[in-house]
């Protein structure tokens, strides 16, 4: 840590009465408790991709039926036709606030269906290479809203070059990142959908961050010298956040200004950044699988340049459906909701 930083704050953690008595195994999703097993929901029938919306806990399960929609309480409200090819191992189902969802096949085709689960359009992100390329992937807003769709590594040449691309109103596509020698670690949207954020990586330089709006506008780029981990825009969209494993940076999407960064000395596992109290909300553990030990939680303020730091006293389930999210409940109070328990977060000066 920069140790110019003071601690002038007190930060507490309590558990929700919600969540207090789960297992690492068991998560809450919009007010339902949702059991794992296999790494999957417990409900579901031989699942071999699925995916959770937090906003509606509705999980889509894969398996040898076709499609299922559940509710969170575990309700199966519907199955979708659809035949799996044994031998795919890329399929994954995207699930939708309204139930509808979008299904990755063959390397980088997706099919999207309604709410009602019929198959309205297909659109294949194959670059052509001759060279090969990576299993495509997709990043979207929670409510959909701004749909990308990227090839994280395309071949050509010998070299690792990429693509992202946004699926325009009447299904047609627009590239916002083409690079023929950078390869993509990640892409996020921003909640409002109005920003799209791209890390990439090539041998020999530092990892990037180019920020564009929904309609492929460059807004500014951003380097990192570490590998990074993850992206967070602020609910706003007028900050991101870029970690490694070991450090964390505060960026303005607007001005390119660095609010602020800082290092840790464990393993950083998640770190968001709330600009109406100018703070940075870390979260560093060790990870053994599913489980987090040895956990503390940081808050640091940037204006203020004091920094806090409480021990976490118990373990906590995390899983690769489920981001960690914070949300502000009110002036230097916050929940963390996305691992096993969730934690309510106070400062005090």
């Amino acid at each position: 840590m920069a140790s110019n930083f003071g601690f002038t704050q007190t930060l507490s953690i309590t558990e929700s009465t919600s969540t207090r008595n789960f297992n690492a195994d068991q998560f809450l999703i919009a007010g339902h408790q949702i059991t794992f097993s296999n790494g999957s929901p417990a409900y579901a029938k031989s699942s071999v991709s699925s995916g959770l919306n937090s906003l509606t806990a509705v999980a889509s399960v894969l398996d040898n039926e076709g499609v299922s929609i559940y509710s969170g309480n575990g309700k199966e409200l519907f199955t979708a036709s659809y035949k799996l090819e044994n031998d795919d191992s890329s399929v994954k189902v995207y699930t939708k606030p309204n139930g509808g969802f979008i299904i990755r096949e063959n390397i980088a085709n997706f099919l999207f269906y309604n709410a009602l689960g019929h198959n309205i359009q297909s659109i294949s992100n194959s670059s052509q290479s001759t060279e090969g390329e990576s299993i495509s992937e997709l990043a979207a807003d929670p409510a959909f809203k701004t749909v990308v769709l990227y090839n994280p590594k395309i071949i050509s040449n010998g070299t690792g070059g990429s693509r992202a691309r946004i699926i325009s109103g009447n299904w047609t596509t627009r590239d916002i990142f083409y690079s023929s020698d950078r390869a993509i670690r990640l892409v996020k949207v921003s909640d409002n959908g109005q920003f799209v954020a791209i890390a990439s990586y090539a041998s020999g330089t530092d990892d990037a961050v180019e920020i564009t709006d929904r309609f492929g506008n460059e807004m500014g780029t951003f380097a990192f010298d570490q590998e990074i981990a993850d992206l967070n825009f602020s609910n706003d969209g007028k900050y991101i956040t870029i970690r490694s494993n070991g450090r964390v940076a505060v960026y303005s999407v607007l001005t390119g200004e660095r609010a602020g960064s800082t290092s840790f000395r464990s393993k950083l596992y998640f770190a968001d950044y709330v600009p109406q109290d100018d703070t940075i909300i870390a979260l560093i553990g060790d990870q053994s699988g599913t489980v987090l030990n040895d956990i503390e939680i940081h808050a640091i303020n940037l204006s203020a340049r004091s920094i806090e730091r409480q021990s976490y006293g118990s373990s906590l389930g995390i899983s690769s459906h489920i981001s960690p999210r914070l949300n502000r409940t009110g002036s230097m109070s916050y929940t963390l909701v996305g691992l096993s328990k969730v934690l309510n977060l106070n400062i005090r000066n």
